[in-house]
This record gives structure tokens, C-alpha cells and sequence, in this order.
């Protein structure tokens, strides 16, 4: 009809130029998109009359928050040394749902098993250290695709047809504001960003389920996904190859298992010494997660995962040339001396 708006304003023909970013579509077309994983996961649990979640201790605190805000009963349960749950009841009631971490994208394994034990309806897994997993028919699945590659927020979720949800209609406005650490480091440094990476993650803490922004589709679409996960099971095969030995955690991952990162476990190592030079080196590292010390035991694989592992970096940034020179750095640090002091 003479005179009609295009459907969508932001591909409007002529005037000033906006940003020049490729499409390579959607990760997951068919997922409810919401401001961050936590929020999906919130969603979730105040669906289907849910009273009770198992949930591990070893998470972040950001998950156990959003169950509390839903208004569910929370349990904890451990790990055993192959990630694997422990300590859950053998059968769960029709109002509980055990949620598992697809640790650091190297448990799929664990997913498959954890279907046999329970009733698919009965388990919601969080993908979020796991972008490329698969989504098996569980009650619910959530992505994290911030923690794979540049965006301010963003959380996916994919569910069974007996998770009775619909999708936010308020759209979040958060976005813009948290692009700062994302110019910053484009700009300057990943140090001079570090600030308002931080800030832009706590801004999303005990927001109400809202839908993902435009903004943070449109950048979400600009990322080649398929290059991403190719990158990261290349970098991490030399991860492998170079420390593998000196490894407490000995991984082998499938088609299914893309890495997050390559944890690598160190006895008698100062760990967090290695942090620190690696750090003053450029070369920065993530934690996982502190914030549970108080609900896992000493000597616990939890525990390991927080004082005792390197969680170095894999991601489709790194070239062959700088995964094997990061991991060239950790050799040179444990050669030299890092050693616990008793």
C-alpha cells in the first residue's frame, strides 16, 4: 500500500550509515530470547507449578538467586570427581526438577546420563558454559551466548512441550549502557574495561524476566558461530596436547563437548600466583566460581575446580600462534616456581 513503513525501521533505505555487521542468522531460531541466562532460568521455575529444584552447590550465585526469586525450595547436591551428581534422591515428585551445569561445555556426557536416571520433564540443564550443545528434549535448556562472544546480555532457552511458558513481551532496555566494556576494550584495553564488564554483569542481577533487546539480537547474528566452535576445539586439542600431562582433570571430549575453556587442575601449584603473573602478561583468566566456597567441603572436587584450576582462555580470538603461546607462558611459570607455601 502507497505510503506503508517498511516492517522493520531499522533496515530503512538511505540517510546515514549504522554499523557494518555481516548476518549469519540465528544460533537458535526457535529459542525464547530473554536479557540473561538467569532470567530464563527464573522463567522456567515459576512455570509448571515447580516447588522444589535441585541445584548444585557448585554454581554461581546468580542461579540460586533467581530460584529464590521464583519462589522455589532449594537443595544443594555435590559432585563426584567426573562432575557427575551425587547425593540426589533416587526418584523425584512430580513438583521438583534437578538442574544440572554443562561445566565449562565438557559435560554432555553427564547430560545424556543424568536422562536415564530422571524423567526428561524432570530436568532443566544450563547451557551456559556450553553454547553448542544440543538440546535433548528436557523440560528446559538455557544459553549463555555472552559468555562465547562479545554482547552486552542475552540469554536463550529452548524447552519441551511440557513446560507451559510464554515468551517476555517487555523488551530490556539495559543494553546500550552495557556496551560500554565492549567499546572499551575496542577501543582501549581489556584492563581499562574491566570495570564496566563487571558492572554491565551485576546490572543484571534481580531484573524480572524481560525479552532480549534488539540490539543485542542483531549483534548475536553478527557472529560466525560455526567458525567460533571450530576455533575452539582446534585451540583446546593444543591446550591438551601441551599441559595434558600435568592435568588433574583428564578431558576427552566429543562432537557435542565444545569448550568454554581449557581447565587445567595443578597440585602443590600457587594458582592464583599464576593468575597474577599470567595477568601482568596480558593473558587473563576466569574464576568459577568463589562465591560457592561456603556450600562445597575441603578436598572436594568443587574445591579444586576453585583453589587449584586454570581456567585458560580457547576461544575463536586465539590462533594456533597464541593458544600454544599462552599455554607456553603456564610451562614457563610452573618451571620457574609457583609452588604452594605449606
Amino acid at each position: 500500500m502507497l505510503g506503508d513503513r517498511l516492517e522493520n525501521p531499522a533496515e530503512a533505505i538511505g540517510g546515514y550509515f549504522g554499523l557494518d555487521l555481516p548476518d549469519f542468522g540465528e544460533p537458535y531460531p526457535q529459542a525464547i530470547r530473554y536479557q540473561s541466562a538467569r532470567a530464563a532460568i527464573r522463567a522456567v521455575l515459576e512455570c509448571n507449578g515447580i516447588r522444589r529444584a535441585w541445584i548444585p552447590a557448585y554454581v554461581c550465585d546468580s542461579v540460586l538467586c533467581a530460584a529464590q526469586q521464583a519462589g522455589v525450595e532449594v537443595c544443594s547436591y555435590m559432585l563426584d570427581d567426573a562432575l557427575y551428581p551425587h547425593q540426589l534422591p533416587a526418584t523425584l515428585a512430580d513438583d521438583e526438577v534437578v538442574l544440572y551445569v554443562n561445566y565449562f561445555g565438557l559435560c554432555q556426557s553427564a547430560v545424556i546420563r543424568l536422562q536415564t536416571q530422571f524423567p526428561a520433564e524432570r530436568l532443566i540443564i544450563d547451557n551456559s558454559h556450553a553454547m553448542f550443545a544440543p538440546h535433548s528434549g528436557v523440560l528446559a535448556t538455557v544459553y549463555s551466548p555472552r559468555k562465547f562472544a562479545g554482547l552486552p546480555d542475552g540469554g536463550l532457552l529452548l524447552h519441551s512441550p511440557a513446560l507451559r511458558i510464554a515468551a517476555p513481551v517487555t523488551e530490556d532496555t539495559g543494553s546500550f549502557e552495557r556496551m560500554k566494556f565492549l567499546l572499551l576494550r575496542a577501543a582501549c584495553s581489556a584492563r581499562e574495561g574491566y570495570a564496566a564488564f563487571n558492572e554491565a554483569r551485576n546490572s543484571l542481577n534481580g531484573l524480572p524476566p524481560l525479552a532480549m533487546s534488539r540490539l543485542t539480537q542483531r549483534l548475536m547474528r553478527s557472529i560466525d558461530w560455526q567458525q567460533a566452535r571450530v576455533r575452539r576445539h582446534d585451540n583446546f586439542a593444543i591446550m591438551t596436547h601441551m599441559l595434558g600431562d600435568l592435568n588433574r582433570l583428564h578431558w576427552a571430549p566429543t562432537d557435542d563437548d565444545v569448550p568454554l575453556c581449557y581447565p587445567l587442575a595443578l597440585q602443590g601449584v600457587d594458582v592464583a600466583a599464576i593468575k597474577t603473573s599470567l595477568a601482568a602478561q596480558d593473558i587473563f583468566t576466569a574464576t568459577y566460581w568463589p562465591d560457592a566456597m561456603s556450600r562445597i567441603r575441603p578436598g572436594s572436587i568443587e574445591a579444586t575446580l576453585v583453589h587449584d584450576t586454570l581456567f585458560l582462555p580457547v576461544d575463536q580470538r586465539l590462533d594456533v600462534a597464541q593458544a600454544e603461546m599462552a599455554a607456553r607462558r603456564v610451562l614457563e611459570l610452573l618451571h620457574h616456581g609457583s609452588r604452594k607455601k605449606d
